[in-house]
């Protein structure tokens, strides 16, 4: 069952279910997914505050220039006491400080001068001048934060800001991996000639971590079918998603399809039009999605980062799942050829503003090493064949995939 690429996404999006919700607080908030729209519970300053330290005043005490101001008191920061000011008078403010009743304005303690018990103005001030007013950067019911949204370190500190401590986040997406082939040795293993090393998991793990799902390693399966049932029977019972790696092709151990179908799993389509990685296994038992990547390193993760990532993301909640692709210059030829998606292995550079890409070496499927190496993937389409110098392009940008 062959699909083309959007065909592919769509399909997948389609079974893709939000987790569960729980209620954490700040301190386990960070790099999850708020599950509830955010409004601020008070007025931030909730109150006319200093922007720094000097005197407040009404304006009106400056009809004449230069005017000597009484000071009448000051008003340090925490303190919730409001002082009154008349014209002909000063309050001494510290930063955060509340503005007195009857000031519209502040000036800076360097700006002017200071004798005995009057303060020195000698310039002309606006009204407002220096004066953090109530509300005026948040105001109480404004909403802040929606739900969907990842909670970096800066709305984390956004919520500590606004005196919210509990919040309620999608749970976390549970990802179970398992690695398939005989010939898969794990890196502390002796080497022995024939045998490839388990790349997959590590590059998955990091991937799926990053957006913010629990990664959970079943382990590795030889080519034999009951110990494959067993363990992705076992992930399919308790993980939101089962990730295979290997096994799916044409060849004589490739088992993974009849396997899963075993299993009760629908399998909804068996191969792509996406190079490199065509076979590509997505199914789905209920509630719980299974995918079977390719064995190649390098096309196992151009399938995770084009089908797998998006479906983790939407089933975190985040409302922004989607891949964002960028438009970019060819900056020497990227070869393809129609009737397939290329994902084609790149090095960016910017020009005079314009993005640029050149091809990062090898686009061999075995070729690992380019792969973890490129800054991007240009994606060709499949009507598009080669794409030459001083052509656009779109790319998938690695380092900013979230």
């Amino acid at each position: 069952m062959k699909v083309e690429r959007e065909e592919a996404k769509r399909i997948i999006e389609e079974r893709v279910k939000e987790v569960g919700v729980e209620e954490i607080t700040l301190n386990e908030a960070y790099g999850r997914v708020i599950a509830q729209d955010i409004s601020s519970p008070v007025d931030i300053p909730d109150q006319d505050k200093s922007a720094i330290d000097g005197f407040a005043f009404n304006t009106a005490s400056l009809k004449e220039l230069p005017a000597r101001l009484k000071i009448v008191g000051e008003s340090p920061a925490g303190s919730s006491r409001r002082l009154k000011v008349g014209e002909g008078e000063a309050v001494f403010v510290m930063t955060g400080g509340v503005i007195p009743e009857g000031a519209d304005a502040a000036v800076r303690i360097e700006d002017v001068k200071v004798k005995g018990n009057e303060v020195l103005i000698d310039f002309p001030v606006e009204k407002g001048n220096l004066v953090n007013f109530r509300g005026s950067e948040v105001k109480r019911g404004e909403k802040v934060i929606e739900k969907g949204e990842l909670l970096s370190y800066r709305l984390v500190g956004l919520l500590a800001h606004l005196g919210v401590y509990r919040v309620k986040v999608f749970q976390r997406v549970k990802v179970g991996v398992i690695t398939t082939g005989s010939e898969v040795l794990e890196p502390e293993e002796p080497f022995r000639e024939g045998a490839v090393r388990n790349t997959n998991f590590y590059t998955l793990k990091g991937l799926v971590e990053k957006l913010g799902a629990e990664v959970i390693y079943l382990g590795k399966a030889r080519d034999e079918k009951e110990e494959l049932k067993e363990l992705i029977g076992e992930a399919l019972s308790t993980c939101h998603f089962t990730v295979t790696t290997g096994g799916v092709s044409k060849g004589k151990y490739d088992l993974v399809r009849e396997t899963v179908r075993e299993l009760g799993v629908e399998v909804l389509f068996t191969q792509t039009n996406v190079r490199p990685g065509r076979p590509l296994t997505f199914g789905v038992k209920g509630d719980k999605l299974f995918f079977g990547l390719p064995g190649y390193p390098a096309a196992t993760l151009v399938n995770a980062l084009e089908f797998l990532a998006p479906a983790v993301k939407k089933a975190c909640g985040l409302k922004e799942f989607k891949n964002r692709y960028v438009s970019a210059v060819a900056a020497g030829e990227l070869r393809s050829r129609k009737g397939r998606v290329d994902f084609v292995r790149v090095k960016l550079s910017s020009e005079g503003g314009i993005l640029k890409v050149f091809p990062e070496g090898s686009q061999q499927t075995s070729n690992f090493l380019t792969m973890a190496r490129c800054q991007g993937l240009a994606v060709i389409g499949q009507e598009r064949g080669t794409v030459k110098e001083g052509e656009t392009v779109e790319v998938l940008i690695l380092e900013n995939f979230l």
